[in-house]
């Protein structure tokens, strides 16, 4: 059988993954920043000063709650219910916009620090999402 020609090509059908899903699937770094925020916290006391972590990991323990817990369900959404993508990004763009808008006016808001930085990080995320 091995030596016999093959006459026909057989098509796969290749599934296209829409855009949206893997903007979620994207949101692992959040899980990934998050969950490793938490873990640091929990080594080093959850009074650590944000500032003295690396940028792009500074951080409060709330803020690095959040970031986990949007990623944990950008990674599910992402990965196992793909029909829900749509929704979890308008809800991360809501979210994000609120937490943006309030972030210009004060740096402490809903019991988060919203530094300059982190702010600006949150304006970059409103607009692709």
């Amino acid at each position: 059988m091995a030596d016999e020609p093959i006459d026909e090509l057989v098509e796969v059908p290749v599934e296209t993954v829409p855009l949206v899903v893997w903007a979620a699937r994207l949101s692992f770094y959040f899980l990934l920043q998050g969950g490793g925020l938490l873990l640091a916290y929990a080594y080093y006391g959850f009074g650590t000063d944000p500032n003295s972590f690396p940028l792009g990991f500074r951080l409060d323990p709330l803020h690095a709650g959040v970031h986990f817990v949007w990623g944990l369900v950008g990674v599910l959404i992402g990965f196992y219910f793909p029909r829900f993508a749509t929704a979890y990004i308008l809800a991360f763009a809501a979210f994000y916009t609120v937490v943006a808008v309030l972030g210009t006016f004060t740096p402490y808001h809903l019991g988060m620090q919203l530094g300059t930085r982190v702010n600006e990080f949150h304006w970059a995320l409103v607009g692709p999402a």
